[in-house]
């Protein structure tokens, strides 16, 4: 949670990393354990990607290595245990739960106008970032939906919609459009399939949510200010999408560069990147402006469809999936699908949501597997 919160003692990252290194030898040792070979070939390209290229050594990628697949080993869905899988779901409803918390601790901070849920990117929360802040709310809104429909007293499905419209709220505040628009996306998906079979009353139930969202607008509207902001020095500047253009135009030039293995795993190529003022030259990290992209850009074609087909795949089987738990992962999952397209986390192993993008893929994988 240190990644999380700026008010937490932070952790070293030889404790950080130590700590998922532990965790997978653990599982090596106690009790059987097996591989599960639709992420190998992901893994197989990090190191060929890292040979065949020349990597400047301010980048550290062979820490970098080490550090992914580390968390990769401890939480991913590349090694299985009974003990790892047992840990892992648990690990990850606690995540949930703290998630939640965080969302709601900086509704009250809001609420109560304490000046320290405000930061250089605005509204934060108690989080180090908007931008961190508007995902953990999207994933929230989505995790409360869920709990709405397995709650069995009516009391708990109030405070279930509760955490909805606070989340919503949290979402606007926040102001990040990628956070917001794949948070509709996934609630689309989740009830898509919690009304799979009666169509007519999803119908029915997205009138009544246009209705509500025109009647209370004079309430809402005035919490959308940092978004249309936004949007009006995006039409300004000629793109709605103006801070990621020429990021994205990098990694699209990286590709054609380096198309098949990319310029090297988690990585940049200089010569090719114009906006370099996003490049560390110290620590090495990078801001890629998309997930997809910078897994196609920095491990090529070859990356890019190692992570991409078992992705789709997953995210196929889920959606076929009868069951409320497979609505909810399959939500999260389509959530991430979209976010990914503007925030490049996937490959880094110091993001929580990183971390969190992982453990649900493992979580995806024991689900879709259980009756396989």
């Amino acid at each position: 949670m240190a990644k999380v919160i700026p008010f937490l003692p932070s952790v070293p990252d030889a404790v950080y990393y130590g700590g998922f290194v532990g965790i997978a030898i653990w599982g090596m040792l106690h009790g059987s354990i097996s591989v599960a070979y639709a992420y190998l070939p992901f893994v197989i390209v990090m190191f060929i990607s890292i040979w065949v290229n020349e990597i400047p050594a301010f980048f550290r990628v062979w820490f970098r290595l080490i550090a992914f697949l580390a968390l990769l080993f401890a939480v991913g869905p590349l090694l299985v245990s009974p003990q790892m899988t047992a840990g892992r779901r648990l690990l990850f409803t606690y995540l949930l739960m703290a998630i939640r918390l965080i969302v709601f601790a900086s509704f009250l901070g809001w609420f109560c106008g304490l000046s320290f849920v405000y930061g250089y990117s605005g509204f934060r929360g108690v989080t180090n970032q908007s931008m961190l802040l508007g995902p953990l709310a999207g994933i929230t809104c989505i995790y409360s939906l869920y709990r709405f429909y397995i709650s069995s007293r009516q009391v708990d499905r109030y405070k279930e919609m509760g955490m909805v419209v606070l989340s919503v709220i949290i979402l606007l505040l926040a102001g990040s459009r990628s956070a917001l628009g794949s948070t509709v996306l996934a609630a689309a998906f989740f009830y898509s399939r919690i009304y799979r079979h009666h169509i007519t009353r999803l119908w029915k139930l997205l009138f009544a949510f246009v209705c509500v969202a025109v009647l209370t607008s004079a309430i809402w509207w005035p919490y959308t200010e940092r978004l249309r902001s936004k949007m009006e020095g995006g039409r300004n500047s000629g793109s709605i999408t103006g801070s990621r253009d020429a990021l994205w135009d990098d990694r699209v030039a990286e590709f054609k560069a380096f198309p098949v293995f990319g310029v090297g795993f988690a990585t940049v190529n200089l010569e090719y990147a114009q906006t370099k003022k996003k490049v560390n030259m110290e620590s090495g990290t990078v801001e890629p402006g998309s997930g997809w992209l910078f897994i196609l850009s920095s491990m090529g074609l070859a990356g890019f469809l190692s992570f991409f087909i078992p992705y789709i795949y997953t995210l196929y089987r889920l959606f076929q999936k009868e069951e409320i738990n497979g609505y909810l992962l399959g939500a999260l999952l389509f959530f991430f699908f979209f976010h990914l397209y503007f925030e490049g986390y996937p490959l880094a192993s110091g993001s929580f949501l990183c971390l969190f993008l992982w453990l649900l893929l493992s979580e995806c994988t024991k689900l879709i597997s259980k009756n396989s």
